[in-house]
């Protein structure tokens, strides 16, 4: 029995979505639970439909709850269970942020988008774990903190894009999905006149 077409995209989104979540486990595990939601949030507002987009970030934020209570014994009190609680909440916040921007930026060229999502993704991220964040955990959010995880999603979203593209080219994903570095969209009809 062979696969149908839609039966093949299915399940090609379905191993795409497990690379990156291997992908980004791993990384979890190698910053200490850093998962880089902002980058990862990026990748998918600019390259998955908007459900596909939410499903990723939130397995990723289940598997990075796992990883924390399961294998490094976070403790079992209502502080881990709100910061975590309060990372899935930003992990959202800022995919949608990032699709908000990919959509106004959908007029631009890819860099752009993927510049422009990423940074609007994690100042979301940010912005919005320090609005939940309890009073007295201003360290959290020093300078050097932030400079450290924005350099460790920037990194993520680079690796991430180039894994897109090179998993694009290789066919194991639709080449729809694809980023695409081209001029910005033009207006107009189809005869090109603005």
């Amino acid at each position: 029995m062979t696969l149908q077409q839609p039966d093949r995209q299915l399940a090609k989104r379905f191993a795409w979505g497990g690379i990156l979540t291997v992908l980004t486990v791993a990384s979890t595990l190698a910053v200490a639970c850093g998962t880089p939601f902002a980058a990862l949030a990026t990748l998918a507002a600019l390259f998955l439909p908007r459900r596909d987009a939410f499903v990723l970030i939130t397995v990723n934020w289940l598997a990075n709850q796992a990883i924390g209570f399961g294998l490094l014994h976070y403790p079992l009190n209502w502080d881990c269970y709100r910061g975590g609680i309060d990372l899935g909440i930003a992990a959202l916040q800022s995919t949608t942020a990032a699709m908000l921007a990919q959509r106004a930026l959908r007029n631009t060229a890819a860099t752009v988008r993927a510049i422009g999502s990423f940074a609007i993704a994690f100042a979301a991220y940010e912005g919005s774990l320090f609005l939940m964040s309890p009073a007295g955990s201003g360290a959290d959010f020093s300078a050097p903190v932030v400079l450290y995880i924005f350099y460790v999603n920037a990194v993520a979203l680079v690796g991430l894009l180039l894994l897109q593209t090179a998993a694009a080219a290789l066919g194991l994903i639709s080449p729809m999905t694809a980023l695409k570095f081209d001029a910005a969209v033009p207006r107009g009809d189809a005869s090109g006149r603005p």
